[in-house]
């Protein structure tokens, strides 16, 4: 990362570069997709080395601390190319794997475990962010061998260059289902790149569906009955956000650390004044719990995936303002990019669910005891 990537990230940055290029470099030099060939050729959906890990705890573990670890050495030098990594490979590639048919695997799949296609997953709208589901309009319409997707999706990580499209609809019963759409299909438009405060590596847009017409084999599983299969999604994305969220506060606990020893102010270091060393110590302690998050080997639930994510992503955030408030006016300069990864930390806390839905969503499950 610090190689390849931290060179890039001013062009990624100022958006004359585009992520997509080196992270297809990425996962070729890293040996990130062994499993694209055998997908493609109709294997199982469930590696040799996926169903061993359901037998060894060991080996799952081991699994997870490698994905874990990666998305935090990606974070740790740009969150936002990590982000578009995992919106591509994850929430598109990852929901296709675990729900689609073994064909739209095989299909979908491979292209995008190699970065030679993107993917992006396409569930906020302009009028329903928060309330994703039960404020949806974007409609599924069925019409013979096809169905008619009709709406507006927002806030979409990689929209504006995706050549996939995994787009959350409600058909004519109302049950929210997903269709996999390609870019080409009639009807079907983007937004160029936004301009954001944050996150600038990846690029965001809007998706617009004008009666793109997709045939019925698109629709992801054949058409998913499990009612909380978008909430899975929801939860499985928030463990992924916390780790984002721990990879930037390490990273500039790290730059703060360092920076502390090093400057000295009134003949010594800043580091031996017990007011940087409060700060220092408890954003110590707050990176000290949320590494236990990150790192747990266990299979999470929604409830402890919502309050994972809540705390990691206010602990990336106060780190990161920490960092800032160290390095004085240094930490306002671009050089130790601790202002970047402040702005971008602060994504965390709004994408996949706001501070406040976590929050919600924590309480209904206590209380429910579910």
């Amino acid at each position: 990362m610090e190689r390849e990537l931290a060179k890039a990230t001013p062009a990624l940055e100022a958006g004359t570069q585009l992520p997509y290029p080196l992270a297809k470099q990425m996962v070729a030099e890293l040996g990130l997709a062994p499993e694209a060939d055998r997908l493609a050729a109709g294997g199982s959906a469930r590696s040799e080395a996926g169903a061993s890990s359901g037998r060894d705890p060991e080996l799952a573990a081991l699994m997870r601390y490698a994905q874990t670890q990666l998305m935090i050495e990606m974070c740790r030098v740009n969150p936002g190319f990590a982000l578009s990594f995992g919106a591509s490979v994850g929430l598109f590639g990852g929901n296709v794997r675990s729900r689609g048919t073994p064909e739209q695997i095989a299909r979908w799949v491979p292209p995008v475990l190699r970065g030679d296609k993107i993917g992006a997953w396409c569930l906020t709208e302009p009028g329903a962010g928060s309330d994703a589901l039960g404020s949806m309009t974007t409609t599924a319409r069925r019409d013979g061998d096809d169905y008619v997707l009709n709406g507006e999706k927002t806030f979409i990580t990689n929209a504006p260059y995706a050549d996939y499209f995994l787009v959350y609809a409600k058909d004519e019963s109302g049950s929210v289902q997903a269709f996999v759409v390609e870019r080409g299909s009639e009807g079907l438009g983007t937004s160029k790149p936004f301009a954001k405060m944050g996150m600038k590596s990846s690029p965001t847009g809007a998706v617009y569906l004008q009666d793109v017409r997709v045939p019925a084999d698109h629709l992801l599983g054949g058409g998913i009955r499990d009612r909380d299969h978008v909430r899975k999604s929801l939860a499985t994305e928030r463990i992924g956000l916390a780790v984002m969220s721990y990879g930037i506060a390490e990273r500039c606990f790290d730059i703060a650390l360092d920076y502390a020893k090093s400057r000295v102010q009134g003949g010594q270091p800043i580091a031996s004044y017990q007011m940087i060393q409060q700060r220092l110590a408890r954003m110590y302690v707050a990176l000290s719990n949320a590494r236990r998050i990150v790192y747990d080997e266990s299979d999470l639930s929604v409830l402890d995936a919502c309050a994972g994510k809540l705390y990691v992503a206010e602990v990336g955030t106060f780190v990161a303002l920490e960092a800032i408030h160290i390095l004085g006016g240094n930490g306002y300069m671009e050089e130790y990019a601790v202002e970047r990864l402040a702005r971008d930390a602060k994504l965390v806390e709004i994408g996949g669910g706001t501070t406040e839905i976590q929050i919600l969503t924590i309480a209904r499950h206590i209380l429910s005891g579910s």
